[in-house]
């Protein structure tokens, strides 16, 4: 086959866009992170045993496993955030109603309200 120069042209840009168009998009990964998970009156008297009270609350979209591992579709549970003002500790919890269970999403302290006026 004998190419011309438009011909090889036309063929480098058709290669050149078919690379950067199926090329590997880079998105986000899921990954597992630990979780401390307990019932839900447990984990809530352990809440009010450190001081915290719930300052927000929320409904989150988020993964969970089932039994044939990550769901594909995103669950809708309770969320809410605890601060004790006094200690700035913190913990954010997400409530799973059909286990009763609470699981602590992250907790620490040195806790700072940024953006609003107090």
């Amino acid at each position: 086959m004998n190419l011309d120069v438009f011909d090889k042209i036309a063929l480098l840009f058709f290669v050149l866009l078919l690379i950067f168009t199926v090329a590997k998009a880079y998105s986000g990964t899921w990954n597992e992170k630990p979780v401390m998970c307990e019932q839900k009156e447990i984990a809530l008297d352990t809440l009010k045993k450190k001081g915290e009270i719930p300052i927000i609350t929320g409904i989150q979209s988020t993964k969970v496993f089932s039994q044939d591992g990550l769901a594909i579709m995103p669950v809708h549970i309770p969320l809410q955030i605890f601060v004790n003002f006094k200690t700035k500790t913190f913990s954010i919890i997400e409530f799973h109603p059909v286990y009763n269970s609470v699981c602590v999403i992250a907790y620490g302290d040195d806790y700072k309200a940024i953006g609003l006026s107090n």
